[in-house]
């Protein structure tokens, strides 16, 4: 008899809240993969053997045969993409991507095999894009389940253009490493030239395969060479448009790759100018942000270029109103004739507004969590004890003078909410000694944690005190100051 829920420790029921969710995301998108699997299995008998003659009667078992197999492995596909997602906040996306990565392949290898040569399969393609957009858990897994369902399919069929079973199984092998290769030797951090330059090297293996099966099996002819030209040459395209892909998949999916974290980040894109332009000293804050941000992501083992975009446009919603935020007064400052309840919600609706404006310009998922998370439900202090000093009798609840949340639900949110409060602080004042400068990043990052606003994410112990070194290291130099040049008395 299973335990009540009220009975489970946290542990269980966290895992009873991820299994309740796979079987949802898992009822949503399996059924439209097992329709696209029939269509895929269609396509696959066109290519392969005689269309017609798969469906006589002698035949409709093995081609029925052919269906469930691919079936199943779909359904592996789907299993493990959901489950190796990099963010667990998005492994619908995460699977959706494999299965069109891994279908686009598939018709691919087909049609190359069908027309020019068994050898000529791109199967490093999924893996190069799957690296990119994903993780080189997916990509092993779109690439196992692409050579099984090319397998399946070809001992299927019945004939084999110009060449032999054999032939076929060893075209796979060698391209399935290729694949693998990819996925193993290829950093997803690497720009564009160096990654396809290894790309070319780690689709060489898969050459080296075929070149030492074509000669097991004893062909010393001119095959050899058509036969390993024809691999190479396979993968040497697919590296090739792997750059087109991978912009139209970003573009669809909505991902945020290092290629896009890059091009956002670029200060000439229209929000970000639209900050420069009207909230300077929001636009400055966020620049200083974004260099703390990078330094400490960098620092714990997370994305860089996500956490410097992340925080570029973490403040956008100051955009509705940037008057009412102190880096963007001069002499004038509203929150003079407002009563403190009205200064705290044009305070902390820039969270909210932020999530808008991040969706209307169609940003990440990935950045559009932080622009909604990185104030988590922090109090905003100086309008509590404004309204504390005005109010003559009774008690505040400090929840009416809160951020509306969520708290921070990754490293990169629960960075950048640190960067924004120690640079926006120290910018306020900064101590005069090294010594008071420690103690104030020290405390401030106390204060959050004491708070409770890291208890939904995964930071540890030891990511914060790698971020507070790293921004007692960094801060200092992007806030130095100035040697004084005067003017030498004559």
């Amino acid at each position: 008899m299973r335990k009540k829920t009220e009975y489970l420790t946290t542990a269980e029921k966290t895992k009873l809240a991820e299994r309740r969710k796979f079987a949802v995301d898992f009822a949503k998108v399996y059924p439209g993969c097992f329709v696209a699997t029939g269509l895929l299995t269609l396509f696959a008998i066109f290519m392969t053997g005689d269309f017609y003659g798969a469906f006589t009667p002698e035949r409709a078992a093995a081609t029925a045969g052919v269906f469930v197999i691919n079936a199943v492995l779909i359904g592996f596909l789907v299993a493990a993409s959901h489950s190796s997602a990099a963010d667990k906040r998005f492994p619908v996306r995460n699977t959706l991507l494999a299965f069109v990565m891994l279908a686009l392949t598939y018709m691919a290898c087909l049609t190359t095999s069908r027309f020019l040569s068994v050898f000529a399969m791109p199967m490093c393609l999924a893996a190069l894009v799957m690296t990119e957009l994903s993780n080189r858990r997916t990509s092993s897994a779109v690439s196992l389940t692409l050579a099984a369902m090319l397998c399946v399919v070809f001992i299927h069929g019945e004939y084999y253009p110009d060449t032999s079973l054999p032939e076929v199984i060893l075209s796979i092998v060698g391209n399935f490493t290729a694949a693998l290769a990819v996925n193993m030797l290829v950093d997803k951090h690497l720009a564009r030239l160096p990654f396809i330059l290894v790309s070319f090297a780690a689709a060489a293996l898969g050459m080296l395969v075929v070149f030492a099966g074509t000669l097991v099996m004893g062909d010393i002819s001119m095959n050899l060479l058509y036969n390993i030209l024809w691999s190479y040459g396979s993968s040497v395209a697919a590296v090739l448009v792997f750059t087109p892909i991978v912009a139209i998949l970003e573009g669809v999916f909505n991902i945020a790759d290092d290629f896009r974290l890059n091009e956002l980040a670029n200060l000439n894109q229209p929000l970000l100018k639209r900050l420069a332009s009207e909230a300077p000293g929001t636009f400055n804050h966020s620049l200083v942000v974004g260099n703390l941000s990078e330094a400490c992501a960098g620092a714990i083992g997370e994305n860089p270029h996500l956490a410097r975009a992340a925080a570029y446009y973490h403040d956008i919603g100051k955009l509705k109103a940037p008057v009412y935020f102190s880096e963007n007064q001069s002499d004038y400052n509203p929150h003079d004739e407002l009563i403190p309840e009205v200064s705290v919600s044009m305070i902390t609706s820039h969270t909210v507004f932020g999530e808008i404006l991040a969706k209307q310009y169609r940003l990440p998922p990935e950045i559009v969590a932080v622009c909604r998370e990185h104030h988590g439900t922090s109090p905003v202090g100086y309008f509590y004890r404004k309204a504390l000093n005005l109010k003559e009798e009774g008690d505040l609840s400090v929840s009416n003078y809160t951020y509306p949340g969520p708290k921070p639900q990754t490293k990169v949110a629960a960075i950048v909410m640190i960067a924004d409060t120690v640079e926006a602080a120290c910018r306020a004042y900064m101590p005069d000694t090294h010594e008071g400068f420690v103690e104030r990043v020290n405390k401030l990052v106390d204060e959050k944690l004491q708070l409770g606003q890291f208890d939904e994410c995964p930071i540890t112990m030891h990511d914060l005190s790698v971020i507070k070194t790293t921004i007692i290291e960094t801060l200092p130099q992007v806030q130095h100051g100035r040697v004084s040049y005067e003017k030498k008395k004559s």
